[in-house]
């Protein structure tokens, strides 16, 4: 990168991208060997620079430059019909080049930096890198990104939790097609499944009430005899309900 550096033009400050000089006359942008090489054939100096990829240092006048690009544009031209008329590029291109320029890659154009493959730009100093949580003034996190910090924690499944999952009958295991056996997070006790396939349609009864919350459930019925024989355990009944 420091040799890269040193290749740029000292007395060149700015510098212009080439991709932002094609998009401005809408066209396709030219390889950095092309627009150096017409450049060069210009009588100008040119160089790349370490701040930006497409980027290009040269003391030719801006006039230059955009000749440049309107040769260019005749080669690959754009269809002038969907330009607006108060568009950069109606009134860019809408003017005949000085100067005829040459594309023809020169040996020069190409620094020795590129030709010998040396790091050109800055590579990520580790995996992921790239933009973090905004500072907060005086250090740490914002509060509002603290807040959900915590609301998020814990969110996956504990050991804890997945114990207990066998309080819940496995409805696999109950329709005979349960393939983890023993793995299983879910209960394969078969009273779990003996409950389901009798489920009680009367409401259950408050805590600490000891009636009977069911004729099925009633330990007075009689053998064969759904219906609760206890008037005590049902209060409906004494009053013909």
């Amino acid at each position: 990168m420091l040799s890269m550096i040193t290749e740029e033009l000292p007395d060149a400050p700015l510098y212009y991208t080439v991709d932002h000089l094609s998009s401005t006359i809408r066209c396709n942008m030219p390889s950095l060997l092309q627009i150096r090489s017409a450049i060069l054939h210009s009588g100008y100096r040119v160089s790349l620079s370490h701040a930006c990829q497409t980027a290009i240092k040269t003391d030719a006048p801006s006039s230059v430059i955009w000749d440049i690009m309107r040769c260019w544009e005749k080669m690959k031209p754009v269809k002038r019909e969907k330009l607006s008329e108060s568009s950069p590029a109606y009134h860019i291109l809408g003017k005949e080049p000085v100067l005829r320029a040459c594309f023809d890659i020169r040996a020069d154009a190409n620094p020795k930096s590129r030709i010998r493959h040396m790091k050109r730009f800055q590579e990520n100093p580790e995996a992921n890198w790239g933009p973090k949580a905004r500072a907060k003034v005086g250090g740490g996190i914002s509060a509002a990104l603290e807040e959900r910090r915590k609301q998020n924690q814990n969110k996956r499944k504990s050991p804890q939790d997945a114990a207990d999952l066998k309080n819940f009958p496995c409805k696999r295991f109950k329709e005979g097609n349960c393939t983890y056996g023993e793995r299983c997070c879910y209960s394969h006790d078969t009273g779990f499944h003996a409950e389901e396939d009798n489920p009680c349609d009367h409401p259950a009864t408050s805590e600490g009430d000891k009636r009977c919350e069911g004729p099925t459930h009633c330990p007075e019925t009689s053998e064969g005899d759904k219906q609760c024989e206890d008037p005590a355990h049902h209060p409906a009944a004494e009053e013909g309900e």
